[in-house]
């Protein structure tokens, strides 16, 4: 195999590949990166066995073949080649890289032994604004929860509708819902879990740019993204996700709008005093609300902001992360709070943007 690229297009692609590489101390293949060429193209392949990526690169092809190569080795050799240009030779195992200053000898391993990216059945496809989509998993993904406990929390709900896709993330402690228009949906309904991993590396390498579409395809227990140079392999994960329509409050004893910047300068200052729960306290009227924090062995602080709402005083502990969570997603100038007293679930919502929910518990009663 003989190859010629640009550095800067073959860092980009080893960089994004090495992301999807695994350690695996019975399958050092796993730590590889799988480098083709055919007469039509050249592709970097990497997999951890969970999700994987074929990185389509731009380049010359003198000669096909295929062959592996560490990704930590050749990722930090290319940080280091400031040439323009860089050719990759391979002769059995054995990876030779040149430019016109570099020479370098890199040891894989045996191409055969790497695995193949599964082929599956797409039973559903549709094709979404590469600029809506990462907005959207940016918004929903910090409510995913982080621990493998409950796998289906782990994980990313798409949720498929003729004309929308809604994604989900819950803890159960706080909610996150985006709605996205799709243009064309085919009438189809389909729901899937999507790890939280897969979805954080697509928000990493995807360009959140507004001529740019992804291609998600849905198959029994795998997925497929596609757009430009990339496509991305994910399993999916097992498992009814809960339904959370069913714990939407219906009404709210009471609501508030308020300027979504003061309010998370606000927490930001109550939170210097809290605790190891991270908790701040809201004390809210229809036209006042107070964020505080008492700490006994710290300080204290109590901080008021203007309000217009309607409904019953009150006052509730939230975990204030969780707050800021919701708050920098909503985005906008105001944001509207309902609250539902000590116990009950706050919902928060941008008034200008109805197509995302965020819905968060009291920590405890006060």
């Amino acid at each position: 195999m003989k190859i010629t690229c640009t550095t800067e297009n073959l860092r980009t692609a080893v960089h994004t590949a090495e992301r999807f590489t695994g350690r695996h101390v019975t399958l050092p293949i796993l730590s590889h990166i799988l480098c083709k060429a055919d007469e039509k193209k050249i592709s970097l392949i990497a997999t951890n066995l969970e999700f994987g990526i074929e990185y389509r690169l731009a380049g010359k092809v003198q000669k096909p073949g295929v062959v592996t190569i560490p990704a930590k080795p050749i990722s930090q050799l290319l940080g280091s080649i400031h040439d323009e240009t860089v050719t990759i030779e391979a002769k059995s195992q054995h990876l030779a890289l040149h430019t016109p200053t570099t020479d370098v000898t890199i040891l894989g391993l045996d191409p055969g032994d790497f695995p193949t990216l599964p082929v599956i059945k797409r039973e559903h496809t549709f094709a979404i604004p590469a600029l809506d989509f990462v907005s959207g998993l940016q918004r929903v993904t910090p409510a995913a929860a982080v621990s493998d406990l409950k796998p289906e929390l782990a994980g990313v709900l798409f949720a498929l509708s003729p004309g929308s896709l809604t994604l989900a993330a819950t803890d159960s402690f706080r909610l996150a819902e985006q709605k996205i228009t799709l243009r064309e949906s085919g009438g189809q309904r389909a729901e899937c879990i999507v790890p939280i991993r897969t979805a954080q590396e697509v928000m990493r390498i995807l360009p959140p740019e507004p001529n740019v579409d992804v291609r998600v395809s849905i198959g029994e227990h795998q997925a497929v993204l596609e757009w430009g140079e990339a496509r991305i392999l994910s399993r999916l994960i097992d498992g009814a996700y809960p339904p959370y329509q069913n714990i939407m409050p219906s009404a709210y004893e009471t609501t508030l709008l308020v300027s979504r910047d003061d309010l998370l300068k606000k927490i930001r200052l109550a939170a210097v005093f809290s605790s190891r729960l991270n908790d701040v306290t809201l004390r809210f009227s229809p036209t006042e609300l107070e964020v505080a924090t008492a700490n006994a062995e710290t300080g204290s602080t109590n901080a008021r902001l203007a309000a217009k709402g309607r409904g019953a005083s009150g006052t509730a502990v939230f975990n204030y992360r969780y707050l800021s969570d919701g708050l920098e997603a909503a985005g906008g100038e105001n944001v509207i709070l309902n609250l539902n007293g000590i116990s009950g679930p706050t919902l928060i919502q941008n008034p200008a943007d109805s197509a995302y929910r965020y819905l968060v518990m009291p920590i405890r009663s006060v």
